[in-house]
């Protein structure tokens, strides 16, 4: 009985120490989980081959060994679980959670707001060229936030208006991390231990990549965002940064 209880005391303690770790260190959790729950299986199971571990011993159960590898194999199990549980929740993308942030747009008849034409503008004229077009962010896209910011990129030589769209004059992850900041709420985090700053995700994991892509004339800025976030802000996130000030 005493053997048994040392077990089970012994299991419990390395899934706190397991669990702990990975909790203080979340950037390489998954991989303290993984190497975790692979030492418990593998290590169990070539003990139990090279018969270190007995089950049968003096033609009787060695409940206490008989346990002790029931339960190595148990947390190896919720090690994975708990591995890929934490790696699906950072990555998934909530497209099941998307909610619409399309801001109401008021609609005016035109004519009532141009004045009379005198009779000279109402000659024909010479044709020329009408260039009206301008960027208007429609649907989710339009939010106080991103008007500010774009307003602010543009300002700062960022990004121009080219016709109905936006050209962006930095790295695409530069720009992803920008609408991250946007429209998920990420924000970078300051390690003082790396001396480093970490793009960290948001609030929200819903990301307006169709929308976003074609805005910019880009491909693949959620990618963009999957494989930098977590990771060291990319060049030149400072001067993002100062757009939300």
């Amino acid at each position: 009985m005493t053997a048994m209880l040392q077990v089970v005391f012994m299991e419990i303690g390395l899934a706190v120490l397991t669990f702990v770790m990975a909790f203080l260190l979340r950037k390489w959790q998954r991989t303290i989980l993984w190497a975790v729950a692979l030492l418990l299986f593998v290590g169990t199971s070539i003990l139990i081959g090279i018969g270190v571990l007995k089950i049968f011993e003096n033609g009787m159960v060695n409940h206490a060994v008989l346990l002790g590898i029931t339960l190595a194999y148990a947390c190896s199990f919720i090690f994975i679980f708990g591995a890929e549980k934490t790696n699906k929740a950072l990555h998934q993308n909530c497209s099941t959670s998307e909610m619409s942030i399309a801001q109401p747009v008021q609609v005016v008849d035109e004519k009532l707001l141009q004045p009379r034409r005198t009779i000279e503008e109402e000659l024909p004229q010479p044709e020329q060229e009408e260039v009206d077009e301008h960027v208007e962010l429609q649907g989710r896209l339009n939010t106080p936030l991103a008007r500010q910011v774009f307003a602010r990129a543009i300002e700062k030589g960022l990004m121009e208006e080219v016709g109905n769209h936006y050209e962006w004059n930095e790295s695409k992850a530069l720009l992803a991390y920008m609408c991250g900041r946007i429209y998920c709420g990420d924000y970078p985090k300051y390690s003082a231990r790396d001396v480093k700053s970490y793009w960290m995700p948001g609030r929200t994991e819903f990301f307006p990549e169709s929308d976003l892509n074609a805005l910019f004339e880009e491909t693949a800025l959620g990618q963009s965002r999957q494989n930098r976030k977590g990771e060291v802000v990319p060049m030149g996130s400072k001067k993002v940064d100062d757009l939300f000030e």
